[in-house]
């Protein structure tokens, strides 16, 4: 409605302008320009002020927010006693066995022998096993219709089924592959006709095949493929339809004298914080060493994150009172509850702390004028050296630690309902609201030019209407008879 009125309040005033003027000459257009810009001037600067302050309270607020998630990324790798120290593994025979050590790891030298590998189970059928079948190598002859089972040693049972349109050697690969985990098969021509093979998908005595069941007709080809692990011996290779070609087997591997059996090569938890994965067999040694410097580097790390948060506080609040230019939240509220809780959190003790050890002034580390810190490297070093498992735990202590305290700062003032987030969104609330002050300004200072244009417009022609006037009675004075010359 309001746009509707304000368009045809629009097209009176075009209308009006392209006569204004014409009775009394003056320059009307220039003159309700110049007054309606001093109409619009003072709330238009209103308005562009508080846009500009809130702009800048809304980056001032993300810088803040910025700052602060990097600290706390920072802080994330500082959370436990393995981001202190990194270890790293040597293996005589590279070879042979692949060690990788995780930060937990204890510092030692092992002995490791690896006596067997584990390996999958393969099985194929018998040479001999169709030898009575003359058109077996042409795909065309049928097994007959029937149920396979096969059982695994832990227990595990899988069902495939052949049906008189699909009951070939290919049929039951594709029934096998299609439908199992644990088994993979394939027909392979040796020359002597088409043999099917399984083999195991993991490796290990527990995930060998015990037993193949058939179930099928009495005549159907499809009998002949029943397997009975328990047939086989050390003379016996063969059960059934079947020749074992490969024996599921579980690795065997020494560490220091004490024997081990697994049936992957894939070793967790026989060495402490060490993973193994055995390649060959025979004996290497596998040395767990730490790093030097690692604790110190970590001290480092956060000494220079939290300084370049608090260097990012300072140019926040920051004010030159020769310029007097300020920072964009300079005494802001929100800024200094910041500054001030992070100067606590790197001066006061750590609760539960005892001994020599209970803050980071205690580790040589000091807060300088302009809230930043600075490292006493002698004094940090001597007190790594004196009791390094203190100094971690300064930092990783759960709850009251320094990165656990610092942490709950950060998450305090940028969470979801943290107070920078309910402040920004209220500062966008608010500049929204100034978008609309700004359209009724617009709407306003058209009713005000129409205004001055009417006011004008009938100045102007009264101004018209008595010059009109003026030169009527100057033509009738003219005309007068004593006015009369020839």
């Amino acid at each position: 409605m309001a746009v509707t009125a304000l368009l045809s309040l629009q097209e009176v005033v075009v209308s009006t302008i392209t006569s204004m003027g014409v009775g009394s000459g003056i320059d009307v257009r220039g003159l309700v320009d110049q007054l309606v810009a001093a109409e619009r001037a003072p709330r238009e600067n209103r308005i562009n002020s508080q846009e500009k302050r809130i702009e800048e309270q809304i980056s001032g607020l993300g810088k803040l927010k910025s700052g602060l998630s990097d600290f706390g990324a920072a802080l994330d790798g500082l959370s436990s006693a393995g981001d202190f120290r990194q270890v790293e593994t040597r293996v005589v025979k590279e070879g042979m066995v692949t060690a990788n050590a995780r930060d937990n790891a204890p510092i030692g030298n092992y002995e490791v022998e690896v006596t067997q590998l584990a390996q999958s189970q393969r099985l194929a059928t018998s040479v001999d096993l169709f030898g009575d079948v003359a058109d077996f190598s042409a795909g065309g002859t049928a097994l007959g219709a029937g149920d396979v089972t096969i059982t695994l040693a832990d227990g595990t049972t899988e069902t495939f089924t052949l049906t008189e349109e699909a009951s070939t050697l290919e049929d039951l690969r594709a029934a096998i592959n299609n439908q199992s985990s644990s088994l993979r098969a394939s027909v392979v021509d040796d020359g002597n006709g088409p043999r099917l093979t399984l083999s195991t998908t993991q490796t290990g005595e527990q995930n060998a095949i015990s037993q193949i069941a058939v179930n099928a007709g009495g005549e159907a080809l499809l009998n002949k493929l029943g397997f009975n692990a328990a047939d086989l011996g050390v003379d016996q290779d063969t059960s059934g339809g079947f020749r074992q070609l490969r024996a599921a087997q579980d690795a065997i591997v020494k560490v220091d004298g004490l024997e081990v059996t697994r049936p992957t090569n894939e070793l967790r938890g026989v060495l402490d914080g060490v993973d193994l994965t055995l390649n060959d067999t025979g004996t290497t040694r596998v040395a767990v060493t730490e790093q030097e410097g690692t604790a110190l580097e970590a001290v480092r790390g956060f000494v220079e994150a939290y300084n370049a948060l608090r260097s990012q506080l300072n140019a926040l609040n920051a004010f030159n009172p020769d310029t007097e230019e300020s920072g964009i939240l300079n005494g802001d509220s929100t800024l200094r509850g910041v500054q001030d809780r992070m100067a606590r959190m790197v001066s006061n003790p750590v609760e539960g702390m005892d001994g020599a050890v209970r803050a980071l002034a205690d580790l040589g580390i000091s807060t300088q004028r302009d809230g930043t810190l600075a490292i006493n490297e002698a004094r940090l070093s001597d007190r790594l050296a004196e009791d390094r498992e203190a100094v971690v735990s300064l930092f990783t202590q759960a709850d009251t630690g320094i990165a656990a305290r610092m942490k709950g700062v950060v998450e305090e003032f940028t969470g979801r309902d943290s107070i920078i987030n309910t402040r920004t969104e209220n500062l966008r609330q608010q500049m929204s609201g100034l978008a609309d002050d700004r359209e009724r300004l617009e709407y306003r200072m058209e009713r005000i030019e129409a205004r001055y244009i009417a006011q004008f417009s009938a100045m102007d022609a009264m101004v018209a209407q008595m010059n009109q006037t003026s030169q009527f009675l100057d033509n009738q004075l003219q005309a007068l008879p004593g006015n009369n010359r020839k």
